[in-house]
């Protein structure tokens, strides 16, 4: 008599990169956008707001987070319809050709060698205040251990994630009510509308986790609803984030904000709110430099399909050469960064999803996303306005 063997499916696997790893839940997933957006650009942010003033300042921080969404909804979008493991830049070959890629690849190679730079840089004089010691130093040992940790690949890195997301929105919440007695009404209340657009590049550059929304849905494609959802409360989440921790800061320091906001909120607040702040600062630049790296690595394997081992090495050498011969900018890096990279990369996104949906359509029950067309034409408005007063500011 033959034996019938019954093989059981085990539906808490996912093939990723080949092998079979475990499914992410829904807060891992949102984890993992989170804290790939959460970095550099929040200690910017106060700085940049400050300039313009609170309220308005809410304003563009709320409706640029909402466009934000709506484009990795967008983008969410493509990765269902295309079905395959790409990021950025294969996704724009897929849909516009060799010219689409191109572009694509300058400006997503920019963002994230930029990005890297900074968190490195960051990091390492966060690490110095707190400790004392060099910062270059310090910063050489977060390159050391944040590359062991992209080495062993996202099964720890998004354990990793999840647990520095609520570390970082607790310490949000704690610097808000250490700041909250030192408020002043004043700091609170004055406008200068001249200076709108000033934020658009930061902002721009403190959003911008598109490279996360690819990863999201590599490893939870088995639960649509669950991946936008994803999406949307991580969106939601970023932008609390970013109105406590401005408010806590320009509440305080007002139009005398210092460009990395935890320098001036520590020097207003005393020694314990510099400990404070420049943990919260670890935290969100560590957090950025893992998945954005590892975000680096997926694509140079697989949009070009290079060996893990030499895609680690081109997305771990660079960074690390650029800082030891002197690359030190903040600010500057992140407006132009933000307001003129992203704004481009955004702009390539939107004619991915255009293409896309012409030539894929989806059915009713899969990921779609409403008045898309309408979105987009909200999201070039933005981009051309904000990106051309960034482009007369630096010049």
């Amino acid at each position: 008599m033959k034996h019938l063997g019954i093989i059981r499916k085990d539906i808490s696997l996912t093939k990723y990169f080949g092998v079979f790893r475990k499914k992410i839940s829904l807060w891992e997933a949102v984890a993992l956008i989170v804290s790939g957006t959460i970095g550099a650009g929040i200690l910017g942010m106060p700085y940049a707001i400050a300039q313009l003033g609170l309220v308005p300042g809410f304003f563009l921080i709320i409706f640029l987070g909402l466009l934000m969404m709506g484009l990795n909804l967008l983008l969410g979008d493509v990765a269902i319809r295309t079905g395959k493991r790409f990021q950025l830049v294969g996704f724009a070959k897929t849909y516009l050709g060799v010219w689409g890629e191109y572009a694509m690849m300058i400006m997503f190679y920019t963002i994230l060698f930029g990005a890297l730079v900074v968190y490195i840089i960051g990091v390492g004089s966060s690490l110095s205040a707190l400790f004392g010691g060099a910062a270059f130093i310090w910063s050489l040992v977060f390159y050391f251990f944040a590359s062991l940790c992209i080495m062993t690949g996202l099964r720890t890195v998004k354990v990793v994630e999840l647990i520095l997301m609520t570390c970082i929105l607790f310490v949000v919440v704690c610097i808000f009510l250490w700041a909250a007695p030192s408020f002043s009404i004043s700091n609170m209340l004055y406008v200068q509308i001249p200076a709108f657009f000033v934020p658009y590049g930061i902002i721009l550059f403190a959003f911008h986790g598109t490279n996360a929304v690819p990863e999201a849905y590599g490893l939870l494609k088995h639960a649509r609803k669950d991946f936008r959802r994803a999406i949307c409360y991580a969106a939601i989440i970023n932008c609390i984030v970013y109105c406590l921790f401005v408010f806590s800061v320009v509440g305080v320091t007002g139009i005398g904000t210092t460009e990395i906001a935890t320098v001036g909120l520590g020097d207003a607040l005393g020694r314990g709110m510099v400990v404070a702040g420049n943990i919260f600062a670890v935290l969100a630049m560590a957090t950025s430099f893992l998945l954005i790296a590892l975000s680096f690595r997926d694509s140079l394997c697989w949009d070009y399909k290079l060996p893990q081992i030499l895609a680690l090495v081109c997305v771990l050498v660079p960074p690390l050469v650029m800082f030891v011969l002197g690359m030190r900018g903040f600010i500057t890096v992140l407006s132009v960064v933000g307001g003129i990279a992203v704004s481009i990369e955004m702009l390539l996104i939107l004619l991915i999803y255009i293409r896309a949906r012409r030539q894929k359509q989806l059915k009713k029950e899969d990921f779609s996303v409403r008045y898309g067309y309408t979105l987009v034409l909200m999201l070039l408005f933005v981009l051309f306005i904000g990106a051309f007063q960034t482009i007369i500011d630096i010049f």
